[in-house]
């Protein structure tokens, strides 16, 4: 194998090309043995692959989670804004409406759930503590509130894991690309010494490489 071919960025098609190589001659046991090598590196790129999906299944999962969890909240969050503006009577100046909202409701609502998870994390807490000034119809918003904080959390939390898992593949993937190239250079190494002790060309051995 040329030094250029040693550097390659293997791929799982090369390793498939030189099993496949490797056992077109089935009589041969010093190949047999040598594709059975490069058979269990192919069999840990398609296990590989195969979680490498499923993980990024697990994330547009997650990522839809979110999104679903952002407009509940939203939803949750305009109506019990909508009935704190009337029961300050659009006063935005009103202490009870700065109890709740530090910034205008409409820029809450408008964020991503990621900012918008803690600002009404604050919202329920100063709903959960209640007052003699917090009228019926705006504690009546509490536990939808919290259960549309609750989807969120949730939400949040499974995509940063499905981000991780995700993460920690890719290094898994890398790993496998340089062992599949150490391996096939060591294969032909091996080639290379059979075809010497057969009298066999050079270009032999480069036969079993799809380059």
């Amino acid at each position: 194998m040329s030094r250029a071919h040693a550097h390659h960025d293997v791929t799982a098609d090369n390793v498939a090309f030189t099993v496949e190589a490797l056992s077109a001659l089935p009589g041969d046991a010093e190949l047999a043995k040598l594709a059975a090598r490069a058979a269990s590196l192919l069999n840990d790129w398609e296990n590989i692959e195969s979680e490498g999906q499923r993980l990024e299944r697990a994330v547009i999962r997650a990522s839809a989670h979110v999104r679903v969890a952002d407009v509940t909240l939203d939803a949750a969050l305009s109506a019990f804004a909508h009935d704190l503006v009337e029961a300050v009577k659009g006063d935005t100046s009103n202490p009870l409406y700065g109890r709740f909202f530090a910034e205008p409701h409409e820029d809450v609502i408008a964020m991503g759930l990621d900012s918008e998870v803690p600002e009404v994390t604050l919202i329920v807490h100063a709903l959960d503590r209640g007052g003699d000034d917090v009228p019926t119809a705006l504690a009546a918003h509490l536990e939808t509130l919290r259960a549309g904080l609750k989807l969120g959390n949730g939400a949040l939390a499974a995509r940063s894991d499905a981000l991780a898992d995700l993460g920690r593949h890719m290094a898994r993937v890398e790993a496998w690309h340089e062992s599949a190239e150490g391996s096939l250079h060591s294969l032909h190494g091996k080639l290379e010494r059979i075809a010497d002790a057969r009298d066999l060309p050079e270009s032999w051995a480069d036969a079993f490489f799809n380059a």
